[in-house]
């Protein structure tokens, strides 16, 4: 009787050793890391969305309004962000797509914000529009993680 409490005991306490370790040396490396990837996204974001215009050159959109990170989604080591702006244009989901993605890969190639092979850090994954606000995704694809993650979305795209 006395060895099976001490064996609850000892692996109650292996378990919260374990929780405490993960916690300190993965959890939390990790959330830095996200941060400071998404201020660098951040910056660059902004900077593109600031030049979304219509024909007319009316502003297309407003300032952003929220960005969050979509770990809790996708998982660990994926470098997904989610923005939210007012749309101030009446366009379609397809043509908000479209110039956004050209905005921002002219921004990031002008910032010098690229792979090693010099294609675009950033990319557009997903967009919608509900209750006139714009929602994307942006992936940052400098980790092998969010690289397959975007090349899965794309198989499921075909």
């Amino acid at each position: 009787m006395q060895f099976g409490i001490e064996l609850v005991i000892g692996i109650g306490v292996a378990l919260l050793i374990y929780n405490v370790l993960h916690h300190f040396l993965v959890t939390v490396p990790n959330q830095r890391h996200q941060l400071e990837v998404q201020r660098g996204v951040n910056q660059e974001v902004e900077r593109a969305v600031a030049h979304l215009q219509t024909a007319q050159g009316t502003p297309l959109v407003g300032k952003i309004n929220q960005a969050r990170i979509l770990d809790a989604v996708w998982g660990r080591g994926i470098m997904v962000f989610e923005y939210r702006c007012q749309l101030e244009s009446q366009l379609s989901t397809t043509a908000v797509l479209s110039q956004l993605n050209q905005v921002l890969c002219q921004q990031v190639h002008d910032d010098h914000f690229v792979t090693e092979t010099g294609a675009p850090r950033l990319v557009v994954t997903d967009a919608w529009i509900q209750q006139q606000q714009l929602y994307f995704d942006v992936a940052d694809v400098a980790n092998r993680a969010t690289q397959e993650y975007v090349t899965d979305l794309e198989r499921l795209d075909d």
